[in-house]
């Protein structure tokens, strides 16, 4: 497949199932988020906040050992773990494989800072970890550190991963410095194929494929264009992941929410005025607004 034009292209958002009157938390899965260094905590506490919102039964923040107290109090919904300072990455790594989180979705970078210590353990969980896992911001800078490694086949993880790379990262993933949206998709639709991930462009019109279909959102405005905003997708997406939809659905949907929270929070603050942590009060009305909508919503 030489160009993106071939993929199918989906025009229907995906919908979470309703939810059972005899459920519990842990129907609806356990997201394990890592990142939040010392400086940077501000993008987990986003991201965690948002998986909660989005509907994930429990959240677990793995943080510095230095910033757990302080994501401890912000986050009182949320379940903290504290890397150990000073240690090795492999004893980071037997610390999120305790079997209290053997079955959880995993999302890696947001607030992650680089370390060689951040860097080994980055690269153990695209490897190995053995469920869905989402890489974004600095986990994604890390895998771009070593792009012969990435491209070696030998680097294909051993389960689903989704990418939600934005232009700049993007860049430094491909080594493609000049911004060209149809060698991008198609650059996208390659590398989704070959890792079988979902790769999940961020922009105006952010574009979701697993490599045989695509996606291209038709919400969100400029209020995006704002630090922390990344962060929200990551958490909106590891959250319906949590709650047993499959990647690429889950890019969807988590896409398409994220832009329609976006867009009432500028027809009620504005553009210049929206933060990242608005779209948390806007995702309730956001879902709302889903439940009324056809399933093929007109573009915008």
């Amino acid at each position: 497949m030489e160009d993106a034009s071939e993929l199918r292209n989906l025009q229907s958002i995906p919908r979470l199932a309703p939810r059972q009157m005899d459920s519990h938390k842990g129907t609806y899965g356990h997201a394990l988020l890592l990142g939040g260094s010392v400086g940077m905590s501000g993008a987990l506490w986003i991201a965690g906040q948002t998986c909660l919102r989005g509907g994930a039964g429990l959240v677990t923040l793995a943080v510095p050992d230095k910033v757990q107290m302080v994501l401890s109090v912000a986050i009182p919904c949320a379940m903290t773990l504290g890397l150990r300072s000073n240690e090795e990455s492999g004893e980071w790594w037997e610390q999120i494989r305790a079997p209290k989180y053997r079955d959880c979705v995993l999302a890696i970078g947001p607030g992650l800072g680089r370390s060689p210590e951040s860097d080994a353990l980055v690269w153990r969980c695209w490897l190995e970890w053995p469920h869905a896992a989402l890489f974004d911001a600095d986990a994604l800078n890390t895998l771009a550190a070593d792009r012969p490694r990435f491209a070696d086949d030998c680097a294909i993880p051993c389960a689903p991963r989704v990418l939600t790379p934005h232009p700049g990262e993007w860049a430094r993933l491909t080594g493609n410095q000049n911004i060209d949206a149809a060698r991008d998709r198609r650059l996208a639709a390659q590398m989704a194929r070959r890792l079988r991930a979902v790769v999940v462009l961020k922009g105006s019109r952010t574009w979701v494929t697993d490599g045989t279909s695509c996606f291209e959102s038709r919400t969100g405005n400029p209020s995006l264009a704002v630090g922390g905003s990344g962060d929200a997708l990551t958490g909106l997406i590891t959250a319906m992941m949590c709650q047993g939809m499959k990647p690429m659905d889950a890019a969807i949907l988590g896409v398409h929410l994220h832009g329609l929270a976006a867009d009432l929070a500028h027809e009620s603050l504005g553009t210049p005025s929206t933060l990242a942590t608005d779209l948390l009060d806007f995702l309730p009305a956001a879902f709302r607004r889903l439940d009324n909508e056809s399933p093929t919503p007109s573009s915008r």
